[in-house]
């Protein structure tokens, strides 16, 4: 609620309204800024990888991403599937730049746009759901062991 977000951040509810008009545009902002975090990240993993070499460096900005931004992880993972909320474009765009070095690899390499679509959101989803189990319920596990797991698991 906007009441709990005041009180967490430190901030007058008052404050909120006037930066967020409503709760909605406090999380489409929060998801907006993923969105940058996350487009800089991949850009810098992915520039000058192809195939496998970049499937496993998204893969290892993604968990380094989810480390490091975890409550925002939460809210991402949380609402990725979630249409029928007021933010919906905020989680397209955010989609839409978590796949598209993937999408373009694939494309690149032959498989067809929807495969290439499926199979990003395979990878995606691979390594969120990872990292959300590491950083819940095992932190004690090592960065390297984790994302060696998904590459494992996506057959790398």
């Amino acid at each position: 609620s906007i009441h709990e977000i005041a009180e967490k951040s430190g901030s007058a509810k008052g404050s909120i309204y006037y930066n967020f008009e409503s709760k909605a545009g406090r999380v489409s902002a929060v998801m907006e800024h993923a969105g940058e975090v996350m487009a800089a990240a991949l850009d810098k993993a992915c520039t000058g990888r192809r195939g496998i070499e970049l499937r496993a460096a998204v893969v290892r900005a993604l968990l380094s991403l989810e480390r490091e931004h975890m409550a925002e992880a939460r809210v991402m993972v949380a609402e990725l599937f979630r249409t029928d909320r007021s933010w919906r474009e905020s989680i397209e765009e955010w989609r839409a730049i978590t796949l598209a070095p993937l999408v373009r690899d694939l494309e690149a390499s032959g498989v067809s746009p929807g495969h290439a679509r499926l199979q990003a959101a395979s990878i995606i989803g691979a390594s969120l759901t990872a990292g959300m189990e590491w950083l819940v319920f095992h932190p004690e596990y090592a960065y390297d062991d984790v994302a060696d797991s998904v590459l494992v698991t996506l057959g790398h």
